[in-house]
């Protein structure tokens, strides 16, 4: 976190439960989470510098997601909703997630592993949700910002690696300079950093830099 500057960390499959409120603590920053309590695995959680003007936003119930987001207020930009997300593979991506995610502000960011296979962001091959997701993207109107290299190298050597962990953006008028995998840990999910800017023509205000990753090495 530090070594990269990271202002805002978005994580999946956290594997936290209820019954450990501080786990996972990272000084310097708040963390926030959304623990999966019907069963074992999953979960997400946000971490955001003391430092900024951000706060917990309450998410919807969703279907197949599990999130948890924040709002960052920013000079030079509207209020900006930041959302960890994470779509376990067995399940499909549903449209009724999406549009509930995407109402929670204006401009909002949903950051994470969205198990979506497509060809045009990297993948070997496609699958129902990557098709979905594609499909959607003019009828929801959002954009999709993927690395140009793999973020998920399975253990397993029959399968090939793919880019699942990506970004959904609608309504951000930020630049974003970049968008990389990282490829120094041993997780099967590498981490991915986006990194943003003003925008055009807009006021100066500070870059940002925003991480997702996992929690846990499923080695």
């Amino acid at each position: 976190m530090s070594e990269n500057s990271i202002d805002i960390a978005l994580v999946q499959e956290t594997y936290l439960k209820p019954n450990r409120p501080k786990a996972c603590s990272i000084a310097g920053y708040v963390q926030l989470r959304t623990d999966r309590t019907y069963s074992s695995k999953g979960g997400t959680a946000l971490y955001y510098r003391r430092s900024l003007h951000c706060g917990p936003i309450n998410i919807p119930p969703l279907t197949n997601m599990e999130a948890t987001g924040c709002r960052l207020a920013m000079t030079g930009h509207s209020t900006l909703v930041i959302v960890s997300v994470y779509l376990p593979s067995p399940k499909r991506l549903l449209r009724r997630d999406l549009r509930a995610l995407f109402a929670l502000g204006d401009a909002v960011i949903l950051f994470g592993d969205f198990n979506c296979k497509n060809i045009r962001w990297g993948c070997p091959s496609n699958n129902y949700n990557g098709i979905k997701l594609d499909e959607l993207e003019d009828r929801l109107d959002f954009g999709i910002i993927a690395p140009s290299t793999s973020t998920c190298f399975p253990h397993v050597v029959t399968h090939r690696p793919s880019t699942i962990d990506i970004a959904l953006t609608k309504g951000v008028a930020l630049n974003f300079n970049s968008i990389e995998t990282i490829h120094g840990l041993t997780s099967d999910h590498r981490p991915v950093i986006l990194k943003m800017g003003p925008p055009d023509g807009g006021r100066p205000i500070p870059s940002a830099k925003l991480l997702i990753g996992k929690s846990v090495d499923r080695a």
